[in-house]
Order: structure tokens, then C-alpha cells, then sequence
């Protein structure tokens, strides 16, 4: 190890414990399975039907801090397809979340009835969140038995 991994290295380490250590208590106390978590946000989703127009409603915890009017990109990565969804509203912004000391984001993204059908847990390897010049990107967890 040089001398920069040792100046900065331990510091590394210790932040990748305190994210798992952030991510871990979001999960614990929140209700449900989250479908994806990255380094410091975990991801819940659900699908809803309105009126013949399917959405992807996502609620991403975390330390994600946003605000924009351009909108959100959503991309899906699965065993094997790759969907791109665009957000349902262009303008959102992130809420506090007390007392995780981090943010909730809620953005729907507009979904085709067949790639509904699609898409399931089992299949999906990875999403990727992309607002502003920003880009989260996820892992799926699997399914608890």
C-alpha cells in the first residue's frame, strides 16, 4: 500500500461502513421489502393503473438531494432486456426524512402495460436513477422467502 492508501484508504473503508450501516437502518425502519439499495439510497417501488396509463411509482430514501424541473431517466437492466422509462412529472424535489437525516424522492415513471408484464424481481439485475447531472445506480435484492 503507498502512502496515499494509507492516508486515504482507512477513511474509504470507514465510509463504506457507515453508508452499509445507513442503508441497513433505512431498511429496518421502513415498512416492506425495498426492491433496489446503492451505496447510501434504498428503493421501493410499486406498479399503479390509472385510467389505462401504467405507472412505476418509486420512493428512493436516502442521501439523494434533488430538485429539477428537466425531470428523471430510470433505466432497468435485466437478465435480458434494458428499459428506459421517462419520469411522469418534470418537476419534483426531495422531502426531509427525519430522523434517517437523509431525503425522500417520489417519482412515478411511465410504463407500457406489456413491459409491466415484464418485469419482475426475479429478473431484474440493476437500475440506474438518473436527475440532474446525477446518477444512482442500484442492485436489485432478492426476494426474502
Amino acid at each position: 500500500m503507498g502512502v496515499f492508501g494509507k492516508l486515504f484508504g482507512g477513511k474509504q473503508k470507514e465510509n463504506k461502513e457507515a453508508d452499509e450501516k445507513y442503508v441497513e437502518s433505512i431498511i429496518t425502519s421502513g415498512d416492506g421489502e425495498p426492491l433496489a439499495v446503492s451505496n447510501s439510497n434504498v428503493m421501493y417501488a410499486g406498479y399503479n393503473e390509472l385510467g389505462g396509463y401504467y405507472y412505476l411509482q418509486t420512493f428512493t430514501i436516502g442521501r439523494l438531494k434533488t430538485k429539477t424541473k428537466n425531470g428523471a431517466k430510470l433505466l432497468i437492466e435485466g437478465n435480458d432486456y434494458t428499459l428506459s422509462l421517462n419520469s411522469d412529472m418534470q418537476e419534483f424535489e426531495c422531502d426531509p426524512a427525519h430522523p434517517l437525516e437523509g431525503y425522500v424522492t417520489k417519482i412515478d415513471f411511465e410504463i407500457e402495460k406489456s413491459a409491466v408484464e415484464k418485469l419482475k424481481r426475479s429478473t431484474m439485475k440493476q437500475l440506474t436513477l438518473s436527475v440532474m447531472k446525477k446518477e444512482v445506480v442500484f442492485t436489485v435484492r432478492p426476494e426474502k422467502e
